[in-house]
C-alpha cells in the first residue's frame, strides 16, 4: 500500500507535466535495491520509440537519459554527465520493460534490476488531513554512536501529502528529496544515475521522527529528528582552512582533456580564479557546475577565471578523460577542466599544501590575483535546498564581487 500511495502522489505532481503533451506515455520504473527494498521512479516517453529519450521526474528534478545505442532488442540510455546506463527491453507494444540500471562510477560497477510498466493516471482519495513537516529539522545520523553526524532537514508540504525538501550536511546535500506523509508515516526518495536514496521514518505528531535512511541497496543509516528553525550546521571555516596564509597555489602535472600535461602558476596569470574540486561521480558537483557556469558568464567578462580539477574514479588516464568530456558536453560547462587524479580527498589535498585538507567533493577555492586563497566553500548546497541555496548562491557573488574590484 505504499508504495501504491506514493505513485498516486508523484501522478498528481507530475499530471500537469504530461497533458502539455498527449502524446507523452507515462510509465513507473520500479527499480530493485535489494531484497527488500524498491524504489518507484516516474519516468515518460513522447512517443513509441526505441531511439526516443525517456524523460525522469525526480521531485522537483526533470531530466532525460538519451539513447546511445541499440544491442539487439537491448536499448541503452545513458545519464546525463554521469557514467551510468539504463539497458532494457521493451516488449512489442511497449507497455512494459525490463533490463538494468548500471553504475560504473564505482570502482566495480553495480547493477540493479529495472521494470518499467505502463501506467494510467488514476486519481484516489489520499489522507485528507496528514501531518505536516513544513520547515528545519535537526536530524541526528547514528544517533549515540561514536559516528553521530548533525544533518538539517528542510521540508516544505504542498498542503496535501506531498513532500519535497533536502537534508544539507557539512559536506553537500542530498538533492531532490521527494514523497509522501501518510497515516503517520513519511516516505521520501531521490534518484540519479549515481545515487538511489529512499527515507523510510515513522512521525510522532508534526514535531519529532525517527527512521531509517538507505543509500543504494547495501548502506542504511539509523536517525532521529526534530523540528528545529535555529539548527545550523557548523561554519564553513572550521570545515576547511588555511593553515599557510602566504603561500601561493600552483597546481603542475594537470591534464587536459586532451591529454597533454599542463601546469598553472595562479600566482603569474594575474586574474581572480575559482577553483571548483569535483569529480563526475558527484551529483553535487553537476549543481555546482550548473552555477558556475552562471557565474563564469556575469563575471568572466570583468576578469573572473574558472577551472575544474577532474578526480575521476579509476587510474585509467582515457577513461577518465573520457567521463570528464561527457561531463563538459552533457553539461555545456564553458570554463576549462582538467584531470586532476583519482577519486580520493587526499589526492585532491596534495594540490593545496596550504589547507588543512579537503573534507568533500565539491570544495570551491576563490583565489586572487597574486595566486593566495581568499575563500573557500566546502561541500554544496544545491537548488533542491531552497533558501540555503540562494544564500550560498549570494555569497559565491559577493566573494567573487569583492575580488574583482
Amino acid at each position: 500500500m505504499r508504495s501504491f500511495i506514493f505513485i498516486i502522489v508523484i501522478l498528481l505532481h507530475a499530471n500537469f507535466l504530461f497533458a502539455q503533451n498527449a502524446t507523452t506515455l507515462p510509465f513507473i520504473a520500479e527499480i530493485q535495491l535489494n531484497d527488500r527494498l524498491q524504489i518507484e521512479v516516474r519516468v515518460s516517453i513522447e512517443e513509441l520509440s526505441k531511439q526516443r529519450p525517456l524523460t525522469i521526474y525526480n521531485g522537483k528534478e526533470v531530466y532525460q537519459i538519451a539513447v546511445k545505442k541499440q544491442v539487439g532488442d537491448t536499448t541503452v540510455y545513458g545519464f546525463p554527465a554521469q557514467d551510468a546506463e539504463w539497458r532494457i527491453a521493451f516488449n512489442d507494444d511497449f507497455s512494459d520493460a525490463r533490463g538494468w540500471w548500471i553504475n560504473y562510477n564505482k570502482k566495480t560497477p553495480v547493477r540493479y534490476p529495472v521494470h518499467l510498466h505502463k501506467t494510467i493516471i488514476e486519481l484516489t482519495e489520499v489522507e485528507q488531513t496528514p501531518l505536516n513537516i513544513t520547515g528545519k529539522w535537526k536530524v541526528l545520523f547514528q544517533p549515540g554512536t561514536p559516528n553521530e553526524e548533525v544533518l538539517v532537514g528542510v521540508f516544505e508540504q504542498d498542503g496535501g501529502n506531498f513532500v519535497y525538501g533536502s537534508f544539507l550536511s557539512e559536506t553537500g546535500d542530498y538533492r531532490y528529496l521527494h514523497g509522501y506523509v501518510a497515516n503517520g508515516k513519511l516516505h521520501l526518495q531521490t534518484y540519479t544515475g549515481y545515487w538511489a536514496f529512499v527515507v523510510e521514518a515513522d512521525l510522532n505528531g508534526s514535531n519529532e521522527m525517527t527512521g531509517v535512511f538507505y543509500s543504494g541497496g547495501k548502506s542504511s543509516s539509523p536517525f532521529k529528528a526534530i523540528k528545529d528553525e535555529t539548527v545550523q550546521l557548523r561554519d564553513e571555516a572550521e570545515l576547511t582552512y588555511l593553515i599557510k596564509r602566504d603561500e601561493r597555489v600552483v597546481l603542475n602535472n594537470l591534464i587536459k582533456l586532451n591529454g597533454r600535461k599542463t601546469n598553472l602558476d595562479l600566482s603569474k596569470n594575474g586574474q581572480v580564479t575559482l577553483i571548483q574540486i569535483m569529480g563526475t561521480w558527484c551529483p553535487n558537483c553537476i549543481d555546482e557546475a550548473n552555477l558556475l557556469k552562471e557565474l563564469h558568464a556575469a563575471y568572466g567578462k570583468q576578469g573572473l577565471e574558472i577551472i575544474a580539477l577532474g578526480f575521476e574514479v579509476g587510474t585509467d588516464n582515457k577513461k577518465q578523460r573520457s567521463r570528464l568530456k561527457r561531463f563538459v558536453k552533457d553539461l555545456q560547462v564553458n570554463y576549462p577542466v582538467y584531470l586532476a587524479g583519482t577519486s580520493s580527498k587526499e589526492a585532491a589535498a596534495a594540490y593545496f599544501p596550504m589547507l588543512n585538507g579537503i573534507m568533500s567533493f565539491p570544495t570551491s577555492i576563490l583565489v586572487d590575483e597574486q595566486g593566495k586563497i581568499i575563500a573557500i566553500h566546502t561541500g554544496f548546497s544545491g537548488p533542491a535546498t531552497g533558501a540555503a541555496y540562494t544564500e550560498l548562491v549570494n555569497k559565491f557573488k559577493l566573494e567573487i564581487e569583492n575580488a574583482l574590484e
